[in-house]
């Protein structure tokens, strides 16, 4: 079969689902339809797909709401569709969900399948009426995608639940798995020695420095203020934690943490911010404790909690119903309530004084991963419901 996978950028490929691709690839032919990600090097992420044996069509895309944009990316859609006569189409997260699931329609694609990844700041609690404006559209598109799709996978049960309560899906059409994580590349044993010793001291930390490892878009929703607090109040009674956060600005965002924000605090010792890095395993290695106290809608499982689990890690995230089911509070990390920095630097603190803890911590971070988030157990699963 000809199989269509259309997401905004070739990054949600390479770095998410290189083994449910490569099970594709086995008896399929797999065309992503996506731009192309240049947050590291242009080009870097669509290299990747291509060497595993995926082809690739170009479309310009947008995150944020712009309804001339939106209307040319639906006829870019449209056009590619047509023009190549795929059996399946599969779309990842929300404009591709709805665009895909459109253009597929109009050009009789034989199986329609979303893949329900969070909702984002439109759907978080609000009386902005703009917001409350774009959820009412944005939910009217998802009832016709969702009406034309054959099946939609979920991993946040309170995202499904939600579409389900509105009438804007039968359950029979949905697929709910947890979130997932490729536990042999992420592993307590995965980075060398040599080189977890070598990044340490490149990014100047001492050996007997703790860091505390924050991973995530520059987005306020991500609890990016909170990382921030914390640092200061633990600063003083704790020189010897380092907190160390990565990731992109969330250029275009109105929810975007501004560069002058960062570079505040980058002046303060305990704390720097390394932008965009591709070299996250390795940054993972040299992490004491992972955070993520985000209160964005996010699809359950981030993996800046799943990701540093299945390599043996502590984690810190919020009670957040879109976050928390990765961590079992007590057992592999702590929940801590969302916007609280008090608290959420007091479970810090805990960690950090509590050696066995943080081991005990890690040890039940990665039996879970193993367990309950295999990437490789979830794939078969996902493409023998769809496929």
């Amino acid at each position: 079969m000809r199989i269509a996978i259309i997401c905004t950028y070739d990054f949600s490929i390479a770095w998410s689902l290189e083994i449910f691709v490569k099970k594709l690839l086995l008896d399929n032919e797999v065309t992503v339809i996506s731009d192309i990600h240049d947050g590291y090097k242009y080009g870097h992420y669509l290299k990747i797909m291509k060497q595993w044996g995926v082809k690739h069509k170009y479309i310009k895309a947008s995150r944020f709401i712009s309804p001339f944009q939106d209307l040319k990316y639906l006829i870019s859609l449209f056009r590619i569709l047509r023009n190549e006569h795929f059996d399946i189409v599969i779309n990842i997260a929300t404009k591709p969900n709805i665009y895909g699931s459109i253009a597929a329609r109009l050009t009789n694609v034989k199986k329609i399948v979303c893949f329900g990844w969070g909702l984002g700041l439109v759907f978080a609690k609000t009386k902005n009426i703009r917001n409350a404006v774009l959820k009412r559209i944005i939910n009217s598109l998802y009832r016709y995608a969702f009406k034309v799709s054959h099946k939609v996978w979920f991993t946040n049960k309170n995202d499904r639940d939600y579409f389900i309560s509105k009438k804007m899906i039968d359950i029979d059409k949905t697929i709910l798995t947890p979130g997932f994580v490729n536990t042999n590349q992420y592993s307590p044993s995965s980075v060398p020695k040599n080189i977890s010793i070598n990044l340490r001291h490149e990014l100047g930390y001492a050996d007997s420095d703790k860091i505390v490892l924050m991973v995530a878009r520059m987005s306020w929703a991500k609890g990016v203020e909170q990382f921030c607090q914390a640092s200061d109040r633990l600063s003083n009674d704790y020189p010897h934690v380092k907190f160390l956060l990565v990731g992109s600005q969330d250029i275009g965002s109105r929810d975007c943490v501004p560069t002058s924000y960062l570079k505040g605090y980058e002046e303060h010792e305990n704390f720097a911010w390394l932008g965009y890095r591709i070299d996250i395993k390795e940054l993972y290695s040299i992490s004491y404790l992972a955070v993520f106290p985000s209160y964005y809608k996010e699809g359950g499982w981030p993996r800046g909690l799943t990701e540093p689990m299945a390599m043996g890690k502590p984690v810190i995230t919020t009670d957040s119903e879109d976050c928390s089911s990765a961590v079992d509070d007590g057992i592999n990390g702590l929940l801590v309530p969302v916007k609280d920095s008090i608290s959420f630097a007091k479970a810090i603190e805990n960690i950090i004084n509590n050696e066995k803890l943080a081991s005990d911590f890690g040890l039940k971070s990665r039996e879970k991963a193993v367990n309950e988030l295999d990437e490789e157990l979830i794939m078969n699963q996902l493409i023998k419901a769809i496929i």
